[in-house]
């Protein structure tokens, strides 16, 4: 049952009750990723409305519907929040951990894909049909980056200080130079209040949508799967 009762903050939504709410058709998704992230990916009838051109003043107010917004981990889906607010807006929601959580529990997006596979196929697809250079499952350093050091308005050398690494290591995993190790993923996650997996998470998606497009049309000319087989 949804609260009526008006609250000052950004109220946190998790993942299986925007689904609860998807599948009943009683919710109005408000993305506030850039444009080409949700040309990549996105939740299916979401509307997008970008962080950097957010408007609070165009912003739907529905009574019929919950309106949720979110981002691909909640914090730019927080500071709209914080916008709408600022702006005389009550009750405003936001889904917890963004896509990269509705992803994480088996929900659907909508993805453009250039060719029509198998059922077999489809996720390799999917990271194969982005184009050079962008990822669906970005690099861990640009969601450090865009998702927590940018909105947070926090330094690479005042990361580095506060969880106790070099500043090389943080310049390098935001330029994509190396990657997430299991300890640091422990720091970021202590820092950060993440998942302690979150971070390496992050990263072996992103290694794997890499070996898809390097190796994934070899793979599956190469392997046939047990099933298959006659």
């Amino acid at each position: 049952m949804t609260k009526t009762t008006e609250v000052t903050g950004v109220i946190d939504v998790d993942v299986d009750t925007v689904k609860a709410w998807f599948d009943d058709d009683d919710i109005l998704l408000v993305d506030v990723r850039e444009v080409s992230e949700y040309d990549q990916e996105h939740i299916p009838g979401a509307r997008l409305m970008p962080l950097s051109v957010f408007d609070p003043s165009a912003f739907p107010v529905l009574t019929e519907k919950n309106v949720v917004i979110h981002c691909a981990l909640g914090q730019r889906s927080r500071t709209a929040g914080e916008k709408l607010i600022a702006a005389g807006l009550h009750n405003v929601r936001h889904m917890a951990g963004g896509i990269v959580e509705w992803k994480a529990r088996g929900f659907a997006t909508e993805v453009q894909l250039v060719s029509h596979p198998g059922p077999q196929d489809m996720v390799s697809a999917k990271s194969e049909a982005a184009a050079p250079g962008e990822y669906l499952c970005p690099p861990p350093g640009r969601i450090l980056f865009e998702e927590f050091l940018q909105p947070l308005g926090i330094a690479e050398h005042e990361l580095a200080e506060d969880i106790g690494v070099l500043p090389d290591v943080v310049d390098a995993l935001v330029r994509g130079q190396t990657q997430v190790s299991a300890e640091l993923s422990l720091r970021l996650s202590r820092y950060f209040s993440t998942a302690a997996d979150f971070w390496l998470h992050i990263q072996v998606e992103h290694n794997l949508e890499i070996a898809r497009r390097k190796y994934g049309p070899k793979v599956r000319t190469e392997v046939t799967p047990r099933t298959m087989k006659s």
